[in-house]
């Protein structure tokens, strides 16, 4: 198939003489290499007189592809009939602005008999045929891709607004590292819109990242292959940032939240661990000292007689204690109540 367009095209071409001398080439139902090249190609084609749109000539190609009969194609329709009703007015144009020998190639769409609307892309040479003013034409018909590619639009549009809509930042970086794509989540966390940083190195526009770990495990990432998941304190955004790195064939997808509050619960986490070691430590120290003291001036009276000048002393001592206790418990009482806080 694409020999024989190849061998067409090589011999409408060197035919041509130069354009300025605007002399079409001249070819005939007699000529034998216009037969086999035109009559036995696979793909549609069919020379049609400029003036009238008229149909001189159509291949086998054409007259399946399409389902009209030769008889149909020469003698009842017109180029007209197989173009949509609004180009019209562009064939039209299209065809006044045609000069001889002139190469057209375009896409266009097409009506079959049927009524099925067709894609294809024409490649269109300037010939006299059997003394007409004509064109002669060579269609590809490229519904089938068409519709793949408008089926992969869709299926990109649907990944977009996905990607669009999760909680989670996420990004796609080339091998080198370039930015191929920054969802809105993306651009809230890490404060940098996508018209800013899209093809452009993330360190390059701000170095400070080339010192955080980041850098270093995107490179390990692309590097050994491996998914890597890492949290980073940015102190220049003020924020965590826990970061899940996944390599491909053509780079990185990574995807990433805002931990800064989980960070904040955890710190304040700690500090009421801290407090709660701390309260622990006075219970089991601080607090049995004045206790032991209670209880060792209580077991030193045990037997004593109950002359006031024999309790006088210990009572001071017990007094005392107490005291010492009383504050460590108001102590604890206002450590537990700023934990509880």
């Amino acid at each position: 198939m694409a020999n024989l367009n190849i061998i067409l095209y090589i011999i409408v071409s060197s035919t041509f003489v130069p354009e300025k001398q605007l002399m079409p080439l001249h070819i005939s139902n007699d000529d034998a290499s216009f037969i086999v090249l035109f009559h036995n190609n696979p793909n549609p084609m069919w020379i049609v007189e400029v003036d009238t749109l008229q149909f001189k000539e159509v291949n086998e190609a054409a007259i399946k592809h399409y389902g009209y009969s030769r008889d149909e194609f020469l003698n009842k329709i017109k180029l007209s009939n197989i173009r949509p009703v609004h180009e019209q007015q562009e064939m039209l144009n299209l065809i006044k602005r045609i000069k001889h020998s002139q190469t057209i190639k375009k896409e266009l769409t097409h009506i079959k008999k049927n009524g099925r609307s067709i894609h294809v892309n024409i490649t269109s040479y300037n010939v006299v045929f059997n003394g007409f003013y004509c064109r002669m034409v060579i269609i590809h018909d490229i519904t089938q891709q068409k519709q793949k590619d408008a089926k992969l639009v869709e299926a990109l549009d649907r990944i977009n607004e996905t990607l669009e809509s999760i909680t989670d930042g996420f990004i796609t970086l080339d091998r080198k590292l370039r930015v191929t794509y920054w969802n809105k989540e993306a651009a809230r966390i890490l404060s940098i819109n996508k018209q800013t940083i899209l093809h452009k190195k993330l360190w390059e526009l701000y170095p400070y990242y080339r010192e955080l770990n980041v850098f270093k495990q995107l490179k390990y990432a692309l590097e050994h292959k491996e998914t890597v998941k890492f949290e980073e304190q940015i102190t220049q955004l003020k924020k965590w940032v826990c970061f899940t790195v996944y390599p491909g064939a053509d780079g990185l997808a990574v995807y990433f939240q805002d931990i800064t509050s989980q960070k904040h619960g955890e710190e304040q986490i700690n500090l009421k661990n801290e407090s709660l070691d701390q309260i622990a430590y006075i219970n089991s120290h601080i607090i049995r000292k004045p206790l032991a003291n209670i209880l060792g001036i209580i077991n030193s009276l045990d037997g004593l007689p109950c002359d006031a000048e024999y309790l006088e002393q210990p009572i001071k001592m017990l007094k005392q204690s107490a005291t010492e206790l009383d504050n460590r418990i108001q102590e604890i009482n206002t450590r537990v109540e700023k934990t509880l806080r």
